[in-house]
């Protein structure tokens, strides 16, 4: 009986795939015709695994024939594709994509009566009322305004997978932090840590809750095999400042760490600039206005359900060192 994956060619996806394939699953897996297979590909050469258990899938989230057909036969489902943005003209398609694409995936498993979901989601999708100084599980989501195109559609989506539950359907729900782990170099999360190989010298003084691909794909599998399908999961390693974060990254490449904190008035000087030309639809630069938001939040993260499972993290320095010598072995 195989398994059904969306996202595969992700930072948590490919490391899902890896954990599936490891533990002799057969997994089928989700792609469109111009994927980009490389990260699937460096990861079997790179954990010496080979792809006699993947079937591929051509197809999309948006597309409820080819997710019939690719799900068919399946007793598991896991949905890690999504779209990520901070362009705020963007947030009509990230919520098109993220939930309509995970409404489709659960409607699927419905029709299909699969009996199990597991859902990646986002801290993007958390509530922003603090529970004793931390955002948990249960912090209440007070309003919209404010909130990015992407954490909409995270929001949204999850609703969606909730939505499920009521009508019969299984599911595993994770809120992972900011990931750590190898994908496609120089996209995503993986864009922090290629900043830090030649050392730095400024950051800024927000800090985040940070979490191992590794670590995400573990609970996953341990989550689905022991039915833990009330509630969801916070997946954070550490909450970690900025500057220690970076700290970490640029010891794991023997880098200059950064020692000058750039002030919080500046970066929103600078902010003002940026929405000034997102509202004149120009973008010539790789961060946005909600990117500076997020750099200066200073975001925490309680972790208590997941611990209550048994659980044990990656220390994040560890999910660092692994993620930098991937990334130097692959760069050659």
């Amino acid at each position: 009986m195989y398994v059904f994956l969306t996202g595969a060619t992700g930072i948590v996806g490919s490391h899902l795939l890896l954990k599936l394939l490891q533990a002799g699953r057969k997994v089928k897996v989700l792609v469109r015709e111009n994927s980009n297979r490389t990260v699937i590909d460096r990861a079997l050469a790179h954990n010496q695994l080979q792809a006699d258990n993947i079937s591929y899938v051509l197809g999309d989230v948006s597309d409820p024939v080819s997710l019939r057909e690719g799900m068919e036969g399946c007793e598991e489902v896991y949905h890690c594709a999504a779209a990520v943005s901070f362009d705020p003209l963007l947030t009509n398609y990230l919520v098109q994509v993220n939930a309509g694409g995970t409404r489709n995936v659960v409607n699927t498993c419905l029709e299909l009566e699969i009996e199990k979901l597991c859902y990646i989601s986002s801290t993007a999708a958390i509530g922003d009322v603090k529970i004793d100084g931390q955002l948990t599980e249960k912090s209440a989501w007070t309003s919209d305004k404010g909130r990015s195109g992407y954490s909409l559609s995270k929001r949204y989506a999850e609703l969606e997978v909730w939505r499920g539950r009521e009508e019969g359907l299984k599911s595993l729900i994770v809120n992972p932090g900011l990931i750590v782990g190898a994908g496609n170099w120089g996209e995503s999360s993986t864009t922090i840590i290629l900043s830090c190989e030649n050392g730095m010298t400024f950051y800024p003084s927000g800090s985040n809750g940070f979490v191992s691909a590794n670590d995400i794909a573990r609970f996953c599998i341990e989550g689905m095999d022991k039915g833990w399908f009330d509630g969801r999961y916070l997946l954070i390693s550490e909450n970690l400042s900025f500057k220690c974060f970076f700290e970490l990254t640029t010891g794991a490449f023997g880098s200059k760490s950064p020692r000058i904190a750039i002030p919080k008035s500046l970066a929103k000087l600078g902010q003002v600039g940026l929405k000034l030309l997102e509202f004149c639809r120009i973008n010539v630069f790789s961060i946005t206005s909600q990117n500076i938001d997020s750099a200066y939040r200073d975001s925490s993260y309680g972790r208590t359900e997941a611990l209550s499972t048994g659980f044990k993290f990656t220390p994040i320095k560890v999910g660092i060192e692994e993620c930098v010598n991937r990334y130097l072995k692959e760069k050659g």
